[in-house]
């Protein structure tokens, strides 16, 4: 018995770090919030889900049941997990596959409705989110480690900041988008940088930017916070693009093409560019790049770069990204990880995220019925396919183009003031306005 209570004991100290483990009234508020935000998951896990869902399981279908790796060309890391975890499940829980003719139905609406109308629908719907489920938890551990060393009671602070998150919520157990993977990765990349690994730290993020293109809109700030020399900056910016290359190469020689440049001709790369600022004839300003690289000159002349300024530098990124492009919803989530930390320490700011959230809700209508009556149709399939959808509605008595268009606007704004007031924290945490101003 001693030598299991001393397991438990280690197990406790190095998931919650031994401040909050050892504090009794630190880490009785810690279960309260970890089994009420794993009650909450729990809850809404069998029941709700957004079409991109089973779009991912069905290409990790054609790889596990007809043996397709060349299924999702664009996410073939992300493919290749979300592979791994069907054929485990598969193998556990019968129930899985039986489904393996929904799955691998080519048809798009047909595939959909078997899915939705099956009896089976709830526990297949909760073990596909359980992937996300598992990388949830790691990062809600390991994002608590990325500030406040001194302080339990901040550390636990973020902790409850990612456990009620509302984007966290709703992008991984509503909406059941996969981007907490990608996520997953950058934060372990951070600890890293933290911890003063750069080049692991590197690696990591090079690793996240080929599960996911977004990380590599810190790739910047993280190489010139861990680079100390002209070696480490050209080292660390080719090590950084490594990632992307390896897939590169991987792509051409399995698939025969580019996976780059596949990308760069999506949709989801125009993204970047949506907003822009028309001169003459061909000239142009698109005003993500321009703000990306103010943003980034500013990083580069802050003069104490701490790691909690780098943190405050990809909140101003992230945001600075869905206030001026056009984005889906699950893009969001990448601020997360350095918002919270800034919660902690600016609670002002939690509040207007929460309206950040609430406006999204509204700017969700842009994507019709995909996104909003149909993410409850395995609850009852019928209703919510014939229901009426909230844009119908709303063009009774007004464009409901122009109606999300106001929202949308505002939430720029809101987005645009968190830019704000986090630069004000920036000069707390480099000692220009060491009262806080």
């Amino acid at each position: 018995m001693g030598r299991v209570k001393i397991f438990f004991n280690n197990t406790g100290k190095g998931l919650l770090t031994p401040g909050i483990f050892e504090d009794s009234r630190l880490s009785k508020r810690f279960y309260k919030y970890f089994l009420t935000g794993i009650l909450v998951r729990l809850a809404l896990m069998p029941f709700f889900f957004q079409r991109d869902l089973l779009s991912t399981y069905q290409r990790a279908a054609e790889t596990v049941f007809a043996g397709n790796m060349a299924a999702d060309f664009q996410q073939v890391l992300t493919n290749i997990i979300h592979s791994a975890y069907l054929f485990i499940i598969e193998s556990i829980v019968p129930a899985v596959g039986d489904f393996s003719p929904i799955l691998l139905d080519p048809d798009t609406w047909t595939s959909w409705i078997g899915f939705v109308s099956s009896y089976n629908v709830f526990t297949v719907l909760a073990l596909f989110k359980g992937l996300y489920l598992i990388f949830d938890l790691a990062c809600m551990f390991l994002v608590l480690r990325l500030s406040f060393d001194d302080d339990p009671e901040g550390r636990l602070n973020v902790f409850k900041f990612w456990m009620f998150n509302p984007v966290v919520i709703f992008v991984l157990y509503i909406f059941a988008r996969h981007d907490i993977i990608g996520v997953f990765a950058t934060i372990i990349a951070l600890i890293l940088a933290k911890k003063g690994r750069k080049y692991w730290a590197i690696i990591a993020i090079a690793a996240a930017i080929a599960l996911r293109f977004f990380p590599i809109m810190i790739l910047l700030p993280l190489i010139i916070y861990l680079a100390k020399s002209k070696k480490d900056y050209i080292a660390l910016s080719i090590i950084g693009v490594s990632g992307l290359a390896i897939v590169e190469v991987f792509s051409n020689i399995y698939y025969g093409k580019s996976l780059i440049f596949s990308l760069l001709n999506t949709q989801h790369f125009n993204y970047i560019l949506s907003a822009k600022l028309d001169l003459i004839i061909h000239d142009r300003i698109f005003l993500f790049i321009a703000a990306y690289f103010l943003i980034i000159f500013s990083f580069i002349h802050a003069k104490k770069k701490s790691f909690d300024l780098l943190l405050n530098y990809g909140a101003i990124i992230y945001l600075a990204y869905v206030a001026l492009c056009y984005f889906h919803p699950q893009y969001v989530l990448w601020a997360i990880p350095f918002l919270v930390i800034v919660f902690a320490r600016r609670r002002t700011l939690a509040y207007y995220h929460w309206l950040q959230f609430g406006l999204l809700m509204i700017v969700l209508i842009y994507w019709g019925d995909l996104v909003t009556k149909f993410v409850f149709a395995p609850i009852d399939h019928r209703f919510f396919i014939y229901i009426t959808g909230p844009i119908p509605i709303i063009e009774r008595f007004y464009s409901s183009a122009t109606f999300v268009n106001i929202f949308r606007s505002i939430f720029s704004a809101v987005s645009l003031w968190m830019i704000y007031l986090i630069y004000r924290d920036n000069r707390r945490i480099t000692g220009d306005d060491p009262a806080g101003d």
